[in-house]
């Protein structure tokens, strides 16, 4: 991955966010102490934080191609703008531990950019309790087999529950909630 292609993107944005996309480029190289305090360990990483700088969201892969439109619905998320499942996941929350997503993806994957928007919107939503981490495993093979991915998309709650392919975001809740919850209402009830 190169970090230029990345920076160049993230400040095209930045410009035409009219003020609302701050975009804080770090050296891991220049700044280790910073670098190290986001453990940040992987380049390009990109972070979504919330207003008291704890993580949302980790993006361990280069937003381009089919997976530029799921993180630019990430970026219309986090600027406050209202998601269809909101009420239901923030509702849920209560039946949700602090949990951590992390998925696997590639660029490629004709079916990654489709459960993205999925899981970006359950960190978003929940303020922080789901952390998620989206890593592009061809871009980072030592994860690939740290985690024996085999196919993407590949999606890994609580480091022990696992969704292989493609899954709607009950699918998700279920994995939450350990099975306590599965609807969320909507077209997928």
């Amino acid at each position: 991955m190169t970090c230029e292609s990345t920076i160049n993107l993230l400040n095209v944005l930045e410009t035409h966010s009219k003020g609302k996309l701050t975009v804080e480029e770090i050296s891991t190289v220049e700044n280790e102490n910073l670098a190290e305090n986001y453990r940040i360990d992987k380049i390009p990483t990109i972070l979504f934080l919330d207003s008291e700088d704890k993580e949302l969201i980790r993006y361990v892969a280069e937003p381009k191609g089919g997976l530029l439109g799921p993180f630019l619905k990430t970026l219309q998320i986090y600027s406050g703008n209202h998601t269809y499942y909101r009420d239901a996941i923030q509702g849920n929350l209560k039946n949700i531990d602090t949990s951590n997503v992390k998925v696997f993806i590639t660029q490629t994957c004709p079916y990654c950019p489709q459960i993205l928007p999925t899981v970006t919107e359950f960190a978003l939503e929940s303020k922080g309790k789901i952390r998620t981490k989206i890593i592009d495993v061809t871009a980072n093979p030592d994860v690939a087999m740290k985690y024996q991915i085999q196919g993407v998309p590949h999606t890994l709650v609580n480091e022990k529950e696992h969704i292989y392919g493609m899954f709607s975001p009950q699918d998700l809740l279920e994995k939450l909630t350990k099975g306590q919850r599965r609807d969320l209402g909507g077209m997928y009830a």
